[in-house]
């Protein structure tokens, strides 16, 4: 089969058109007017994962995060993304991303990291941007919730901004950096809000609204791993795909 059945397959599922108008989605680099036979699925597109898919002899790269957000000018090899693009044709393996399509989707990142925190009866956050989910688990203390998340979502830290004393029974999310939508998080009558990347600034922001905001990094959207296996397995068992063992969080915990 071709790559380019695996690609609409997902476009079913996560239509290219959801993208924001920023963003750049779809193939990246490469041909997918090609035979696959094996898929490597990444969060984000590093020098290491292209040399993991070299090693593994994949064909197709499947990403969440995009390595070419605006248009460039150039490619010089010298340069990190210029080394990818190079080793990418020279191997020739295929990158194709879905990042704010698969976000705002419905079964999307957000629908995702929902049903891993067991949330009930979720509704969409922000209408008018069509992205992040809010519903309700059994009440328990903030500190409780908090080991809860850890656990759940698979972090071995977090960052709490507000108030600890306090019991969560409504629950609004939005993976990646979402400090936009804490004010539609705040108007859901959400106890807490969680996110990724809160900005100093938007921390003091929600001190002084009296609100609370779990940031669990960026690097929860690593669910987009799993799902997307997932997904291809259930319609091409056959396949074979492998889920990415670099660790790209660019942040060390000490």
């Amino acid at each position: 089969m071709n790559r380019i059945e695996v690609t609409k397959y997902l476009e079913t599922m996560y239509p290219r058109h959801l993208a924001y108008d920023w963003d750049n989605v779809g193939l990246q680099v490469g041909t997918l007017n090609k035979p696959v036979k094996k898929i490597l699925v990444t969060l984000d597109v590093t020098k290491d994962v292209v040399r993991e898919a070299a090693d593994l002899k994949a064909d197709l790269i499947l990403s969440h995060h995009p390595l070419i957000f605006q248009p460039i000018s150039s490619v010089q090899f010298e340069t990190p993304k210029g080394w990818i693009i190079q080793e990418l044709v020279k191997k020739d393996i295929a990158l194709y991303s879905m990042h704010t399509n698969f976000d705002v989707a419905d079964g999307g990142m957000n629908d995702r990291l929902s049903e891993r925190l067991g949330l009930r009866d979720t509704k969409l956050l922000d209408e008018e941007l069509g992205i992040g989910r809010y519903g309700r688990i059994n009440p328990m203390p903030m500190p409780e919730f908090i080991s809860y998340v850890k656990k759940q979502l698979e972090v071995t830290h977090v960052r709490l901004i507000g108030n600890m004393n306090k019991t969560v029974e409504i629950v609004g999310i939005s993976g990646g950096s979402g400090s936009q939508h804490m004010h539609q998080a705040k108007k859901r009558g959400c106890d807490v809000y969680i996110t990724g990347d809160v900005t100093y600034h938007n921390a003091l922001d929600a001190i002084m609204m009296g609100y609370t905001i779990i940031d669990v990094g960026h690097n929860v959207e690593k669910i987009f791993i799993p799902s997307i296996i997932d997904d291809i397995r259930k319609e091409f068992p056959y396949l074979d795909i492998a889920a990415s063992t670099v660790d790209t969080n660019p942040y060390q915990e000490k």
